[in-house]
């Protein structure tokens, strides 16, 4: 018969046994809240709830085991239960220190963390552990994280409800800790005495560890330099070992390791946290705590020392998310020694100050590849970017070692650390002007795809260290942030920038740049007579201030010329283009050239000469095709220009042909969802519409109007132009429903761009044409005419779409 210890014991685990997907840290949570029908509450520890089931000692309190037969399921005969209770508390010398009752058949060394307060399940990553410690394949699991994301507590909790009968936690940040924790693992498994040497006991349990038919789980803790456990690393068939560390080295990546990676808390589990931390405070609202988990990243220790600090100081969420809002802030001031985070024993300062350091020690530097990375963007930076040629690749390398970053084709950190590291960069400025060299270097031969990436880039390193930007003037890459909105389709945006950057500006050269940017956004959202105004200005200070063949001054030429020639004066528009040609002194391919080129070409056709129109476009496109190849981005959106052209000449098919070989080209080039891939889509449907394919056409236009909603958005100029003209050409193909579709589509244009825009006037023109054959004739004339006036004074008598509006108006009435 079994004594009475291990009756009570088998007892309980029966009790435990209900709940198997239960961890013990989550049945010691419920059997604490259970209100026994005393009215009493008792505190259960995981830790202990483990040694009761596994009959390694015996609770006090009869209170506790009534607690946890409550939370699996209740009991329905408490004294029997009582008096197994009684009978292993006698059996155990009652009254007496339980560390001196007899070993029972589990040997547990080591004290892993105290549970911290709110702690989290994250059911994910223990399940993931646990399968990993049963696969038959692993001997190893490495939970490998950035410092203060709860590797420990994980552990902890997988300790806690591990069933092997040897279980040893150690402590692994020194080789002397590692060899202290097994020595006294061999000392209590065979009952040695202390004071024997460390290392040949730990030698001897390292040997047990390979031998035995035990089971046995061995937790090393906090490896941090991987030369300390060197040759102490646990082995052998019966057990598993389980390491925290925030190195990810090849040196510990072998086959019979699983890794588990242990990130951020997502936001569900970031709230939580935070709601349950501070429920001793009632005046946080659930929507304070969710604005304050996404302000700190979900990054657990930052999450735990912020609640500290709000507990401790008596601060609001909203003053603290206005302490963090403040850059002039540092992390250590935000989350302070004096406010510790639950069972961490540094600050969020402190572990990216110790993870830098080690970095330091595997690449000399370390920090200033670091530093880059902490003033750019935390969701990916372009490799290149900070590689440098290859020069920094063992760098960027040890910063992924050690969680600082994460490299896996671009390179990734929480935004809190880039904080951190802020704060220990002794030169910011030298720091700032090297990211934004950096950034303009790969920018100057970027595709479309790492242009996105290199602007965002540029958005987060103008807004964490604008300052050092303009020292001497304005740094090139802030430019960039102007001119890659306006070559995407987004003119509002790219005034916006400019503006923010023209409050600034100084030096001469800085505000003619960003005041020729400004005109062109707004003449691009349609307003061309202001445009046209503010550039004639523009042009002025420029030729005075930088001379009449400075290349700031021929950009302003030319967007000068090319907004003479919006507002209906195109031969003075073709006089300056060729002028500015002249003028430059540029190589054939230069991208200015190009522009004037492709606009000269334009103003041409425009003036009724479509086949000198036609020729340029021709030139154009074989100087650039012998320039920088038929494949290169410049050479496709001139085809572009050219197929237009084609087609005025009376050549429908010519032009389709023309376009087909420009978005095949720019799909390969540069991605089916570019901007400049989406103006040759929807050139080639138009022309094959007034080719006479109506189906095709209308098919193109419907894919294109979808790949450009969810590429750019449903209110994206480019997106509406394409539902303009899939409704205009339906209708044409007879559809009645196109006319109120384009009514439908007017209300959304006029709220995007104002009710006087070109794109509004355009949507009504091509609305009165579809009543007109609808034949709606009376109607339609009405409605052309109101257009006619708006347009004439929005654009001008002599603009393009004026004369159009104009002609089509005289086809009607007959005059």
């Amino acid at each position: 018969m079994s004594d009475p210890k291990t009756a009570f014991a088998q007892a309980l685990a029966e009790l435990r046994g209900r709940v198997p997907d239960r961890s013990d840290e989550a049945v010691a949570r419920r059997a604490s809240a259970v209100a026994l029908p005393s009215g009493r509450r008792v505190p259960v520890n995981a830790r202990r709830l483990g040694e009761w089931v596994a009959g390694q000692s015996v609770p006090r309190d009869f209170d506790a085991v009534l607690a946890v037969a409550m939370a699996t399921g209740g009991v329905t005969g408490p004294a029997a239960l009582r008096e197994l209770w009684r009978a292993a508390r006698r059996g155990s010398g009652r009254g007496g220190p339980e560390q001196r009752e007899p070993r029972a058949t589990r040997v547990v060394v080591g004290r892993p963390p105290s549970d911290a307060a709110a702690l989290r399940d994250r059911p994910v990553l223990a399940r993931a552990v646990d399968d990993a410690l049963r696969a038959e394949d692993v001997r190893q699991v490495l939970l490998t994280g950035p410092g203060g994301v709860g590797k420990s507590q994980l552990a902890t909790a997988v300790f806690h409800r591990a069933r092997a009968d040897v279980l040893v936690w150690v402590g692994a940040r020194t080789r002397q800790s590692v060899l202290t924790g097994y020595a006294r693992a061999w000392r209590a498994l065979v009952g040695a005495e202390a004071g024997a040497d460390d290392e040949a006991q730990a030698d001897l349990f390292l040997d047990w560890l390979r031998t035995t038919t035990t089971p046995w789980l061995v937790v090393l803790d906090d490896v941090d330099d991987l030369a300390e456990p060197a040759g102490l690393w646990p082995a052998g068939d019966a057990g598993r070992s389980l390491v925290t560390t925030r190195r990810r080295d090849a040196a510990l990546l072998r086959p019979d390791v699983r890794v588990v990676p242990v990130g951020m808390f997502d936001p569900d589990e970031a709230a939580a946290y935070l709601s349950a931390r501070l429920s001793v405070d009632p005046r946080h609202s659930p929507a304070e705590l969710v604005a304050l988990a996404d302000a700190l990243g979900c990054f657990p220790l930052a999450l735990s020392q912020a609640a500290a600090f709000l507990i401790d100081t008596g601060i609001g969420v909203r003053g603290y998310l206005d302490l963090l809002a403040d850059r002039r802030q540092r992390v250590a001031d935000l989350f302070p020694p004096s406010s510790p985070a639950d069972e961490h024993d540094d600050t969020v300062a402190g572990t990216v100050r110790l993870a830098v350091e080690r970095a330091s020690t595997l690449a000399a530097n370390a920090l200033d590849v670091l530093g880059l990375v902490a003033v750019l963007s935390p969701d990916g930076v372009p490799e290149a970017v900070l590689l440098d040629g290859g020069r920094n690749l063992l760098a960027l390398r040890a910063l992924h070692r050690l969680n600082l970053v994460t490299h896996v084709g671009r390179v990734e950190a929480h935004a809190l650390v880039q904080r951190a590291v802020r704060d220990l960069v002794p030169d910011p400025a030298a720091v700032a002007a090297a990211a934004a060299d950096a950034l303009e270097r790969e920018w100057a031969s970027a595709d479309p795809d790492t242009a996105a990436a290199l602007h965002r880039n540029a958005e987060v390193l103008r807004a964490v260290a604008g300052e050092h930007l303009w020292d001497g003037g304005m740094h090139p890459v802030l430019l960039r942030l102007a001119r890659h909105l306006a070559a995407i389709g987004r003119p509002a945006a790219a005034r916006d920038v400019a503006v923010a950057l023209l409050a600034r500006a100084v030096e001469p050269r800085d505000v003619v740049v960003l005041r020729t940017e400004v005109a062109r956004s707004t003449g691009d959202l349609g307003d061309t007579t202001t445009a046209l105004a503010d550039l004639t200005g523009v042009r002025a200070l420029a030729e005075r201030d930088l001379g009449r063949g400075d290349l700031a001054t021929l950009w302003a030429r030319e967007h000068h010329a090319r907004f003479l020639m919006e507002t209906g004066r195109i031969e003075a528009a073709l006089a300056e283009f060729t002028d500015l040609i002249a003028d430059g002194g540029l190589p054939a391919a230069h991208p200015l050239v190009v522009e004037a080129e492709d606009n000269r070409a334009l103003c041409l056709g425009l003036a009724g000469d479509v086949d000198g129109a036609r020729d340029a476009a021709t030139a154009l496109v074989t100087v650039l095709r012998t320039e920088l190849g038929p494949r290169h981005r410049q050479t496709l959106r001139a085809l572009v220009g050219l197929g237009r052209w084609i087609g005025e000449t009376g050549d429908a098919p010519a032009a389709v042909a023309t376009y087909r070989e420009a978005v095949e080209g720019l799909e390969a080039v540069v991605g089916r969802g570019a901007h400049d891939t989406f103006i040759a889509r929807h050139n080639l449907a138009y022309w094959r519409a007034l080719a006479g394919d109506l189906d095709t056409a209308i098919a193109e236009f419907d894919d294109a109007a979808a790949d450009a909603e969810r590429a750019l958005g449903e209110r994206h100029p480019t997106t509406l132009t394409y539902r303009g003209n899939l409704a205009f050409w339906r209708g044409v193909a007879g559809d009645p429903r196109a006319v109120e579709h384009l009514a439908a589509l007017r209300r959304v244009v006029e709220d995007v761009f104002g009710p006087d825009h070109p794109r509004v006037l355009r949507t009504r023109q091509q609305r009165a044409d579809l009543l007109h054959r609808a034949g709606r004739r009376a109607e339609a004339v009405d409605e052309l005419r109101a257009v006619l006036v708006e347009m004439t004074r929005v654009q001008g008598e002599n603009h393009p779409r004026t004369r159009e509006a104009a002609d089509l108006l005289d086809g009607w009435t007959g005059r």
